[in-house]
């Protein structure tokens, strides 16, 4: 995994947006290659997004069925190569995060998960 990736996250104000954005930043400060950008920001600009996606692999991160991010980006006619559904891994390690404010006990233990499942499917593209 040599190539710079954008990670664009849920920012929703769920436990799992807290643990999917909690996972992207800390992956994004313990990886040069990897930014975690900020779906807030595209949303908000008329047409066109920011410069950081434009020599970047992108790689949206869902925290619910709605999959904001990619519906964004879509609508920006931006085209990810990965989406990766948090809700789906989290629940395969049976964890429940239940804060939306701080991260409780399986908050903490999501985004370690998380952070492991997305620098595996990474390795893939």
């Amino acid at each position: 995994m040599s190539d710079k990736i954008a990670l664009v996250s849920c920012s929703g104000l769920s436990p799992l947006g807290l643990v999917v954005r909690a996972a992207s930043v800390e992956l994004a400060l313990e990886n040069e290659n990897i930014v975690a950008a900020c779906i807030t920001e595209y949303s908000a600009q008329p047409n066109n997004c920011s410069p950081i996606l434009d020599d970047a692999k992108i790689v949206t991160i869902t925290g619910c069925s709605d999959d904001c991010a990619s519906v964004i980006l879509k609508e920006k006619e931006v085209d990810s190569v990965k989406n990766i559904a948090a809700d789906t891994v989290v629940k395969t390690y049976d964890l429940n995060p239940l804060d939306a404010v701080r991260l409780d006990d399986d908050g903490e233990k999501s985004v370690e998960v998380l952070k492991k499942y997305i620098l595996k499917e990474l390795e893939n593209i």
